[in-house]
Formats: structure tokens, sequence, C-alpha cells
């Protein structure tokens, strides 16, 4: 996921989060997700439920409401996924990067590796809980901005590709969205003054090629996500070797 080498790499997603206060602020719930992606219903929850799955403090509300924006999805299962849970998937994915994104810039390790976003977290997450501590040791917070995604592709990954998989210390399952977005993108450590410096940084139109295996999860806390179960950077050249042709664009 962005912001680090391993596996795969954080893909910042283009979304303004405000930092939730701690507290009892509480936490929303949704039920299924609308077709423009925001969530059904929501009911509030307090901050213990959050506690349990490893969090200091309640997210914004503002992270059920995720949107595909120009991005397409693309169904390449050959109908083994309906269009419809196609698209469920993509804006799960969504949710599950907004959740991503508000944990690193609140230094929310725990919350990365126990929350139940990935079954593969300390694979997954790794580059995500070392950005948050070594900034953290600094005296800094961590801040993942924008790319744009233009495409979210769901591919069915072979069994035969469970063994590489495995290797990497990550979990094969049946399906995967290959997400094609583009830079500029970027990493900053922010101090205490708000004085921002970047860390990493990939151009504008630079291409940002990512398989993220996994699967839709139903979670009485979060609402809909997707369930990390490996992650994959497909402009490395292992990678494209590895899970050809998942990893083609």
């Amino acid at each position: 996921m962005y912001g680090g080498q391993g596996a795969g790499f954080v893909a910042a997603l283009g979304l303004v989060l405000a930092v939730a206060c701690g507290g009892s602020t509480p936490g929303p719930v949704s039920g299924r997700p609308s077709p423009n992606g925001a969530p059904s219903q929501a009911v509030t929850l307090p901050l213990s439920a959050w506690q349990k799955l490893g969090a200091t403090q309640a997210p914004p509300a503002s992270i059920q409401q995720v949107s595909l924006g120009a991005a397409a999805v693309v169904d390449q299962t050959q109908g083994a996924v309906s269009d419809a849970d196609a698209r469920a998937w993509a804006l799960a994915f969504m949710r599950t990067f907004a959740y991503l994104r508000w944990a690193v810039s609140t230094g929310q390790s725990e919350f990365l590796l126990r929350s139940g976003l990935s079954t593969a977290p300390l694979a997954v997450f790794q580059p995500n809980v070392n950005d948050i501590a070594r900034a953290r040791a600094a005296g800094d917070r961590v801040e993942y901005t924008l790319q744009t995604f233009r495409r979210f592709v769901v591919r069915s990954v072979p069994q035969s590709l469970q063994a590489s998989i495995q290797r990497a210390e990550e979990i094969w399952k049946p399906y995967a969205i290959y997400l094609d977005a583009v830079g500029p993108v970027e990493t900053d450590w922010i101090d205490p003054q708000g004085n921002r410096t970047v860390k990493s940084q990939v151009g504008a139109g630079i291409p940002l090629f990512e398989l993220v295996g996994g699967e839709l999860g139903h979670d009485p806390v979060m609402g809909d996500v997707w369930v990390f179960a490996s992650d994959f950077d497909c402009t490395a050249a292992s990678s494209r070797q590895t899970l050809a042709p998942l990893c083609n664009p």
C-alpha cells in the first residue's frame, strides 16, 4: 500500500477527511451502500465499539460517504460476479481506504492490525504501520494525499497462484480488484506546527497499478468494507511476472 514498499503499496484515496475528536464521540454504522456510495442507514455507536477494533478514537462520519467519482468499474469475471456486486466491491474498497487514510493520519496502528480490514494485516499494512512509527518517533504525523483512480477492474484469481501469493505471506482469495490510477500522490510528514515535509512522491500522470485480493465484508461497526487478503504493486516487474495476466493493464 502507498507510503512504503512491501507486498504492495498503499494507494492514497481522494477523500477529504476531518480528524475525529476523542472522548465519547460516536461512530457511524452503515447498512448496505446505496448506488452512489452513501450508506443507506446510519446508527451511532459509542467510542467503546471502535476501541474493540483497536482505535483510540472514533473516525469522522464522513468516512462512510464514499464515491467512485469518474472512475469506471469493469467486471472481467465472465459473469461469475454481477456488475452490481462489482460496483459494491469497488465502493467497499474506497471505504476501506478511507479508514486506512484516517488511521494513518491519526496514528492508529492497532486499528489497522486489529480492525479486520485485512485477513493478512502484518503483510498488507506493514508499510503504513512503519510510516506511523517513523513519523511518531520524530514527533510528526503522516498524511497521504490524492491520486486519481481511473478504473476498478474486478478479476478472478486462479487457484494456481495460491502458492505464489502465500510465499509473500498473504492469502489467496478467488477475486481481486485491479486498481488503475495515476499520480500525483505523495506521503507527507506534518510537524506540530503544521509544517509539511514531503517524504515520497509520485509525479503527475505516473501510473499506479495495484492488485488487491480480498472479499466484501459486512462489519457492524465499519459498514461494508473490502477486506484485504493480499496487495501487490503491479508497477513492479516481479509482480507482473508472478501474477500475469492479473497484473496487466
